[in-house]
């Protein structure tokens, strides 16, 4: 999906929804909807952090024809929301002084991003093109700084501190955009 077929699947599900839901999302998704063109993803990341009953969401994902946590996500040939485990998620804790992007508001659907920075960091455990691609977007339509980036990684789990690919891409993100 693209940001248009993304802000579609938004609509229809925000339509569909029988109750108030909050998402709070990651990823490509998340760049897309701060407004970087030219990106496409298959999945929209649903944090932990977000507020909705479960079934309400599976439903409105379902009559607006969205998969919801497809079992093989690997075979999925059409768009679909993943909540993402909270064990395998390289995201900053939450700092009350930083709010959240609302990058979508419905009639019963609100959506929002993470804080720009703590994308970012979320970016580097992976950090293949396409995610230096999305960090390159997010320091520059935001503004961050390294200092910015340091303060979101220094809330990081320690088990994702200490994570040598993690510590490393922070290096090259910081050398790279910053001069180190």
């Amino acid at each position: 999906m693209d940001r248009e077929s993304l802000r579609k699947l938004l609509d229809g599900i925000d339509s569909a929804l029988t109750e108030d839901a909050v998402l709070d999302i990651r990823g490509g998704a998340a760049v897309l909807a701060l407004g970087l063109g030219g990106r496409i993803t298959g999945d929209v990341d649903v944090l932990p952090s977000s507020r909705f009953s479960e079934d309400a969401l599976r439903r409105a994902c379902e009559q607006s024809g969205v998969l919801f946590n497809p079992d093989d996500k690997d075979r999925v040939e059409t768009d679909y929301l993943e909540v993402v485990p909270e064990e395998t998620l390289v995201l900053p804790t939450p700092s009350p002084d930083l709010p959240y992007n609302t990058v979508f508001r419905g009639r019963r659907l609100l959506v929002r991003t993470p804080p720009a920075a703590d994308l970012v960091i979320g970016k580097l455990k992976r950090l293949d093109p396409e995610d230096f691609a999305d960090v390159a977007f997010l320091i520059q339509k935001f503004g961050l700084t390294a200092s910015d980036i340091k303060e979101s990684f220094s809330r990081l789990p320690i088990r994702f501190r200490r994570d040598p690919v993690v510590s490393d891409n922070l290096g090259y993100v910081l050398e790279d955009f910053f001069g180190g």
